[in-house]
Formats: structure tokens, sequence, C-alpha cells
């Protein structure tokens, strides 16, 4: 059975979505991973444990690798000090300029101290990270994300037979001015290049596209656990690698990307996992506060748990709207 499979990604190569064909051959055959990026800025105690509980989850668990994705101008050394055997791969302004050189940067002013914010296009970053590397899927951990019990790899598992392109929190629409981010208002305005052309902004302020039809085009989602499938992360790669590129804010471009695509589908990851909030409390979960959830509220995502200072949002989030049917009477 194993040989008959291998044969039949050969031949896919010789096909146009050969490379496609093939993914998806030793991917039921068992023989092609996924890979975890834990991406960071900063090493406190709080993000060290928090990547520990991750490498201990996944440290037996033979098709899923494990690396740091962290951003050599805020970390001048990594990554002995979450673990000294730990994988890594770095991605700041330098590697930022060199793969990505249409995308314009988007400077944010931090008080008191100049600064440059690229997480608005994390998206990149990951599609840097996946560069090469022949991986079915890529898990995408925000630093300051906790798993209360630590049972990463059970959540993983837990999302294995889905095999949507992207995976990620509250994918679909909020309120127009629902925290964080007021409901997608302002990220949307951020949308450039030839593959967003189509997408206006009106309506009551909330953005729609005219590319196939309607609103329902443009999407949103909640970024701090993010799922691509590889084929997904190469077309952002290529997007945004191109002259003029396409691209914009993560929490908008990303799945609005998606819901334009004919092949990409996206959705939610399982409820039964995520948090007693769907975005953030406020104030933000600090170590001692975790100790506290982790022993009567264990399995659960929380966001944002953190003891350092962050640029993140720190809003309390309003009652959600429920997502929207995407294009073509799909769920979402």
């Amino acid at each position: 059975m194993l040989g008959r499979l291998l044969l039949a990604a050969a031949a896919g190569h010789a096909s146009n979505r050969g490379h496609e064909v093939a993914q998806f051959v030793r991917a039921r055959a068992g023989l092609l991973k996924s890979i975890v990026l834990f991406r960071t800025h900063v090493d406190d105690a709080l993000t060290v444990r928090i990547y520990k509980t991750l490498h201990t989850s996944l440290n037996n668990a033979k098709n899923y690798d494990l690396s740091i994705l962290y951003d050599p101008d805020a970390l001048a050394t990594c990554c002995a000090q979450f673990d000294e055997d730990a994988a890594s791969i770095k991605f700041g302004l330098q590697e930022f300029e060199t793969s990505y050189p249409h995308v314009e940067l988007m400077v944010h002013k931090l008080s008191g101290q100049p600064g440059l914010k690229k997480s608005h296009y994390q998206q990149l970053a990951y599609a840097y990270a996946l560069r090469g590397k022949d991986y079915e899927y890529a898990w995408c951990i925000e630093h300051d994300v906790a798993l209360t019990g630590g049972n990463w790899l059970g959540l993983f598992e837990a999302h294995g037979e889905d095999r949507r392109d992207l995976l990620a929190w509250r994918v679909g629409w909020v309120p127009k001015y629902a925290a964080p981010h007021r409901g997608g208002s302002w990220n949307a305005g951020l949308l450039k290049g030839p593959r967003f052309d189509c997408v206006e902004r009106g309506r009551g302020g909330r953005p729609f596209s005219t590319c196939h039809g309607g609103i329902t085009e443009v999407a949103i989602l909640f970024g701090a656990v993010v799922r691509y499938s590889s084929r997904f992360a190469s077309l952002l790669d290529q997007d945004a690698a191109a002259d003029p590129p396409s691209y914009g804010h993560s929490e908008t471009a990303v799945p609005t990307l998606c819901n334009m695509t004919s092949w990409c589908a996206l959705g939610n990851i399982s409820a039964a996992w995520v948090g007693i909030n769907d975005y953030l409390i406020d104030p933000p979960i600090t170590g001692a506060v975790l100790d506290e959830i982790e022993s009567f509220f264990a399995g659960r995502l929380m966001h944002p748990v953190r003891d350092t200072a962050s640029s993140s949002s720190q809003s309390p989030c309003g009652n959600q709207a429920a997502p929207r049917q995407r294009r073509g009477g799909g769920g979402i």
C-alpha cells in the first residue's frame, strides 16, 4: 500500500499540481509532518514557561516539529534561554526587507521611544519561515498564548482531520466597533496591491469587495493562534514578494485572501479548546492568574497571557456577532 502511495506521489510531480498531489499522498501515508512556530520578541519567564509547555507536549510527537520564530531586532540572542536544543528561525527587519522589498513598512511609535512594528504583517514572518520547507500544516502560536494544562499535542491532533487551509479564532465578522481592532474596520483599510484592488470601504464603515460579488469576500480573524496549510502559506508568500505586492494587516488580509481563493477553505478552531475569554480580558492574564485558572479550568486557550508590556490591545471585548456565511453558501 505504501509503495503504491509513493508511486502515485512520484507521478504527481509530472503534473502542474504535482507538489500539491505529492504532499497530499505523503500526508495520507503518514510521511509528512506539520510544524509549530512559536513567534516571540521577548524572553521573560512567562514566555519561556509557555514555550516549555509546547516543547514538553511535542517532545515525543513524531509528526510535529517545533521551532522558535524570533525577532533578532528585539532579541539579540536566542534561543538557549528557552531550551538549549531549541530550533529557531530569525525574522527581523533585515529578513523582512530582503524577502519582501516592495511591502511598505508600518512604523509604530511607542511612548518615549522610536519603534517599528511589523506585526501587522505577522503572516509574512510565518510565510518566510515556511519557505523551502515541506510541511503539511503550520500551527503558528503567538508568545502570549497559553493552553491550560499544556496539552498542545491534543489540540493539534483534535484538528488533524480538518483539511481546511486556514484555521483561527473568530473567523468571520464582528460588529463595526468591537474590540480588538474595531471589528476590522481600520485594518481592512490596510489591504493593498492588485489582489485587493477591488476592495472598497463603505456601507457604514464596513469594507466590502466587488471582486466576486459582495461583502462576504472580506473576512477577519483573530490571529493569536492560526493554522496555515503549506499551499496557502505559499500563496501569502508569493503575493507579498511580487512586484507590486499584495498584502495587509494579518487579521484581515489573510482571511480575505483565503475567502477570495476558490480552493481555499477557512474556519474556526473548535470552541471546545477556546478559553473563558474569546479575545482577552482586562487586565491581561499574568503568571499568577494563569496558575489559578489552570487549577480548575484545563485544556483551554488563553490570551493574552503575559507579565511584560506589549503593544497588543488591552480593551475588553463586547458581545460578538456570529460569523457570516461564506460565498457559495458554505459556513465558516
